[in-house]
């Protein structure tokens, strides 16, 4: 009944309840099953409009609809909290979510180990440019690959520094709390139902808050006509209902100095290589190297531009 698109999501009416078809993409059954668990955790700390699972007849959380995995959610109709900014409803996500792991033990976390992290990342990489270089005949994500791969290490190597500086300066005590979050927090993480929020359990992982902060800012910077308004606009509503401390700041500009974007591009293309979508592939990286120039002033005036107070908060 009345399917249609919701930010890229389909959704159908069906005997009065509203349902939501999710792909399940590359998640592996313990992939779904953890974010099923925290998601009853949350309902019973009282957050509103998580999605509910619907299991197939054999109880599997997953189905194949022409050959694509795909999961079948059921979105609470009942127990919605009224419209609120985006901000607001993920600093209260994040609080009700506060130090989950402490209470149950969960094995989808980065809090406290982004810098390990991402050198295995560009190590990986680094592992990759040198066995792309060898190759004999070279398609053009191959050379895009190569010309950019020295300035974006470049990058990757700054963020690591600071987040380590960082960490040498707070100590094992200054990291602050963890917090359920998502891998990549984006205007369309949530599906907007009549103007309340419907968030799905899936790609959620435990880190600190300004993770979610940091990847829907990036998500801001690179599209067309960005302005600094949209991302202020966002961090105040955020503020009203989860101040963040002079630690979590030096955080979030640490997770946005690392180009993420660029090495979830690369990965993905090489971990699938195939005619099948290749053009996208090379255009989207076209996209992000181009603007690269708009991420860099961006980051260049990050904290002036958000009206911080460096000098008050003895921020580098």
């Amino acid at each position: 009944e009345g399917k249609k698109m919701d930010r890229g999501f389909k959704t159908f009416w069906c005997r009065g309840e509203r349902y939501i078809v999710v792909s399940q993409r590359n998640l592996s059954y313990e992939d779904i099953q953890e974010p099923l668990y925290v998601s009853e955790c949350l309902k019973h700390a009282g957050e509103k409009g998580i999605a509910e699972l619907c299991p197939t007849v054999s109880s599997m959380p997953n189905a194949y609809i022409d050959g694509s995995a795909v999961m079948l959610f059921k979105l609470d109709s009942e127990n919605r909290s009224p419209s609120r900014p985006l901000g607001e409803e993920l600093a209260d996500f994040h609080l009700r979510s506060k130090n989950i792991h402490h209470y149950h033990p969960l094995q989808r976390t980065a809090f406290g180990q982004w810098a390990e992290l991402w050198m295995k990342r560009m190590d990986n990489m680094h592992k990759k440019y040198h066995d792309v270089k060898q190759r004999k005949e070279k398609n053009d994500f191959d050379r895009l690959f190569l010309t950019s791969f020295p300035y974006y290490e470049g990058l990757a190597e700054n963020a690591i520094q600071y987040i380590v500086d960082h960490a040498l300066e707070r100590g094992p005590a200054g990291l602050g709390s963890s917090a359920v979050c998502h891998e990549r927090f984006s205007e369309g993480a949530w599906v907007d139902v009549d103007g309340t929020f419907a968030k799905l359990p899936v790609g959620w992982i435990v880190d600190h808050p300004v993770r979610d902060l940091a990847e829907w800012i990036r998500g801001y910077v690179y599209q067309d006509n960005f302005r600094n308004n949209q991302v202020l606009g966002f961090i105040d509503d955020y503020e009203k209902v989860k101040p963040l401390s002079k630690s979590s700041w030096r955080l979030l500009y640490g997770r946005l100095l690392f180009p993420v974007h660029y090495f979830d591009l690369v990965e993905g293309h090489y971990e699938n290589e195939r005619d099948i979508g290749k053009e996208l592939f090379v255009r989207n990286f076209n996209d992000v190297v181009g603007k690269e120039i708009q991420n860099e002033q961006f980051l260049r005036s990050f904290y002036r531009a958000i009206g911080l107070p460096v000098k008050e908060l003895n921020i580098p």
